[in-house]
């Protein structure tokens, strides 16, 4: 995120109506959406930005009554974390808020199961390169995530092996 101070606090504002967002709360959605807007359109691409608004999108999709808005939002957040995620594909918030809109996202209409696969291997991989990578409650939550993944791409086997990598 960029130096100037009151952009890092708007920035951070935002993040903490995403995640009460996530939470529900369809007011601190739109706000959140509010601020991610402005601040793109105030600022260069930013790739950790671009993710958040991404995953602000697609919450808005959850959140709409209409099934079209309903899927066109969910469409354009998942392009957009996309695209941060070729901004900044090392980047590992940005990996996390791909792999968990893409786990929440229904495989029949999205087909993106994979990717939250991918995202989540990705992650492991990384935390078997460096402990530190991952807390030790990120991993857990995330090895339930990739073993959810892999039952919504119709892989149960490679769901159940995922698991039991919990039980070591």
């Amino acid at each position: 995120m960029g130096k100037n101070s009151a952009i890092s606090a708007q920035f951070e504002e935002g993040k903490k109506l995403f995640m009460k967002g996530t939470n529900g709360d369809k007011k601190a959605v739109r706000s959140a959406y509010d601020i991610f807007l402005k601040l793109r359109n105030d600022m260069s691409r930013d790739a950790l930005l671009e993710a958040y608004y991404g995953s602000t999108l697609a919450l808005i999709g959850r959140d709409a009554v209409q099934p079209i808005e309903k899927a066109d939002k969910a469409q354009e957040g998942l392009d957009t974390l996309n695209q941060a995620v070729t901004m900044e594909p090392n980047q590992k918030e940005i990996r996390l808020l791909r792999a968990n809109v893409c786990l929440r996202l229904p495989e029949s209409f999205f087909h993106c199961s994979q990717t939250a696969i991918d995202d989540f291997s990705f992650l492991l991989a990384q935390y078997q390169a460096d402990p530190n990578y991952l807390s030790k409650i990120q991993v857990t939550e995330i090895i339930k995530n990739l073993s959810t993944a892999y039952q919504h791409a119709g892989r149960p086997h490679e769901a159940k092996e995922v698991l039991q990598r919990l039980s070591k």
